[in-house]
């Protein structure tokens, strides 16, 4: 009977070549100070199991460190949503058990949920491997997946920079216009929900705050709008029931709304107190008809807010027929038509086509319906509001 034998070079064992030695080389400094390596290393060939159990012990223990420099009271605040065992103190952190480090670590933003499962799955190993017996006994890839999953996820990566809530006070109150680095950004976007909550309501508290000054006000708002796409939407809804909560039973104002727009919260506002606002905006654009002042205002006021991203499918065709009336203007007669042949508003026309092109893909239909419309198929008779037209449709797409 032929038998299947693999050939395994002299000297070279199954261990030896599955390459788990080669991942010890991306633990971080820090760790391999500590004769972790060489402990390892010294246990891998002649005990497989001692050597994983040892590996995932200090990577829970760099869980805890890593949640230790978060900080307590974060940890705490963390624990106490999530239902896990009550943090007062530093001791606390590095009392938790094995399990609730891990649940911990996910929760306060160190392991994302794809780590954290992949975490768990080693813990569920290590247990298994501390009660080997007849029953279950460790392979090769038990080793190689705590080996790769410990190193790759928690032992190979530093201990995360927390943005201090001092660090954006810092940066609002220069007395400048605030410059947002790269850095700040990326700080800003690795922080942990809870951290990201307490940066924004701090923003959207001075930019409501009369009291600070101007720049203050203005940085607040401007920091807020660099870091809206990489706030979690989380965090973004739960900011969108304070700023609802200080209106009470008032309807949106304009503060509100820019203030909103700028962290990304007025989509999350109540869709009955979003229709009043674009109702009272309708209102201002129909008396607006006359005046290119009052046009230009307005579309400004308009596009400071999200433009035309925000308003209610009801009122969305009434509003855009407006601009484009705006934007298309009315023939022009008398002395001045030689060099202006179409009368309409320098100011607001660039404004209302920045809008367009933001909402280029909701808006495009609409406008071309807008032909057939009695008031803009009157103006359309004549060809040089007729290009104005066809500029904007091209604009749009």
């Amino acid at each position: 009977m032929e038998e299947n034998y693999e050939i395994v070079p002299s000297g070279q064992s199954p261990i030896q070549k599955s390459g788990i030695q080669d991942l010890l080389g991306k633990i971080r400094p820090a760790w391999q100070g500590k004769d972790l390596i060489n402990r390892v290393e010294r246990l891998l060939p002649v005990d497989a199991s001692s050597a994983c159990q040892r590996l995932f012990n200090a990577a829970t223990h760099d869980l805890k460190e890593k949640i230790f420099v978060l900080g307590v009271d974060l940890a705490k605040e963390v624990a106490q949503n999530y239902k896990l065992p009550p943090i007062n103190k530093e001791e606390d952190i590095f009392r938790y058990s094995t399990s609730n480090t891990i649940d911990l670590a996910y929760r306060i933003g160190i392991l994302t949920r794809p780590e954290w499962r992949r975490i768990h799955r080693c813990y569920e190993i290590r247990r298994d491997l501390e009660h080997e017996d007849n029953e279950y006994e460790a392979v090769l890839e038990d080793c190689f997946y705590i080996f790769k999953s410990t190193i790759d996820i928690v032992l190979s990566k530093d201990p995360m920079e927390l943005l201090k809530i001092t660090d954006v006070k810092q940066l609002i109150e220069n007395p400048v216009n605030v410059t947002i680095s790269e850095e700040f950004l990326e700080d800003y976007n690795n922080a942990p929900p809870l951290r990201q909550k307490e940066i924004t309501e701090l923003l959207v508290s001075y930019a409501f705050d009369d009291s600070k000054p101007d720049i203050v006000r203005e940085n607040s708002v401007e920091v807020m709008r660099h870091i809206k796409p990489i706030t979690t939407n989380t965090v973004t809804i739960e900011i969108a029931a304070i700023i609802e909560r200080r209106l009470g039973k008032n309807g949106i104002d304009l503060k509100t709304a820019k203030i909103g727009h700028a962290c990304g919260a007025i989509g999350y506002f109540k869709k009955v107190r979003i229709k009043d606002f674009y109702g009272l905006l309708k209102d201002d654009l129909n008396s607006a008809r006359s005046d290119w002042n009052k046009q230009t205002k307005i579309c400004s006021t308009l596009e400071d807010i999200g433009g035309l991203r925000y308003c209610p499918d009801e009122l969305y065709k009434d509003i855009l027929k407006l601009l484009v009336i705006f934007y298309i203007g009315e023939p022009s007669y008398g002395p001045n038509s030689g060099y202006r042949p179409v009368f309409f508003s320098n100011g607001a026309a660039p404004i209302i086509t920045r809008i367009i092109r933001e909402d280029n893909k909701r808006v495009t239909p609409f406008i071309e319906d807008l032909r057939n419309d009695k008031h803009i198929r009157l103006n359309l008779g004549n060809k040089h509001v007729s290009r104005r037209f066809e500029d904007l449709i091209d604009k749009s797409e």
